[in-house]
């Protein structure tokens, strides 16, 4: 890919923490507030822009969906030999969730999960497009913990 593959590995907790500060502000009115369990080996290699893209997107649609609780969890994926390690990006709400059905629609450009709450509809396929340039993975469910929407993300390790 086309990433600086020798950029120096950024914090994950830093900059999740950093974006959430911004949206409880937001979403003040709320009463919204981020919980983390992250892993503090849990780093990004790549583009500053991407990361912030990435827990932004994804911490927004949390904030805007869920009741009172947002849950973010980030821990390295491991790999023996790797010359580095993958990551793992999970955030969860205890809004109402995406049915089934309707998970694939909300992962394409333009599509809104409801009419209702403002946005463009362009976060979740602006995420995709970043972890597809690094070779990752998304993954949307109904959260065990929450009930709400569960969005994970998997970045791959770096081989050998």
């Amino acid at each position: 890919s086309g990433h600086q593959t020798y950029a120096a590995p950024l914090p994950v907790l830093a900059h999740a923490e950093e974006i959430a500060l911004t949206l409880e502000k937001v979403y003040a009115r709320k009463g919204a507030l981020a919980e983390f369990e992250v892993d503090e080996r849990s780093v990004f290699h790549g583009d500053k822009g991407d990361l912030m893209e990435l827990l932004g997107n994804l911490l927004d649609n949390a904030f805007k969906w869920c009741k009172s609780r947002v849950l973010l969890t980030a821990a390295p994926i491991d790999q023996a030999r790797a010359r580095r390690p993958g990551l793992l990006l999970r955030v969860e709400d205890d809004g109402p969730g995406i049915p089934e059905d309707k998970i694939s629609e909300v992962l394409k450009r333009g599509v809104r999960g409801d009419e209702r709450v403002q946005g463009h509809g362009i976060g979740l396929s602006i995420i995709g497009d970043i972890v597809a340039s690094y070779d990752g993975e998304m993954k949307v469910s109904r959260s065990e913990s929450l009930g709400g929407a569960c969005f994970e993300v998997r970045l791959p390790p770096l081989g050998p």
